[in-house]
């Protein structure tokens, strides 16, 4: 016999949902505060909770210090996977020479770019990732950081 779906089933789902938001949320705020950002050029928040697209951050020699824990979905890495290594994790021999060497360029002259780029998954399947990526500067102008908002294209 089965059994109704329960409320409650729904509810904890939600519950785990909005528990991880309000985690990246937390963790971002404070990587924020720690590099005195000036204003961001996109709203995080929104970025995270409505769009549901991925956020990673990297420091100016673009290791990842935080990335969203949605990446799981996207590509089957886990934050942990990720922390420490650099965004080139993700790419492989069908990455596109040519999207990497805009990607770099811009990264190199601290402009904000969007790209959509072949990337791999942890279990070495394929997808098409678009990004759009943003240098970060601290409230004296310095290059503090790097976000990457990504989602399936």
């Amino acid at each position: 016999m089965a059994h109704p779906l329960l409320c409650w089933d729904i509810c904890l789902e939600g519950l785990h949902r909005r528990m991880q938001l309000a985690n990246d949320l937390r963790i971002m705020q404070s990587i924020m505060n720690a590099g005195n950002w000036h204003k961001p050029l996109v709203s995080l928040d929104n970025t995270l909770v409505w769009e549901n697209k991925v956020i990673i951050i990297t420091d100016t020699k673009l290791n990842i210090i935080h990335a969203t824990e949605n990446i799981f979905a996207m590509n089957g890495y886990r934050q942990e996977d990720v922390i420490h290594k650099k965004p080139t994790m993700f790419q492989g021999a069908k990455t596109e020479i040519i999207e990497r060497e805009k990607i770099k360029i811009a990264v190199d002259k601290q402009n904000p770019f969007k790209s959509i780029i072949t990337n791999y998954k942890k279990d070495g399947s394929i997808y098409k990732c678009q990004i759009e990526g943003y240098p970060v500067f601290n409230k004296k102008g310095n290059l503090v950081n790097f976000i990457a908002i990504e989602n399936v294209a």
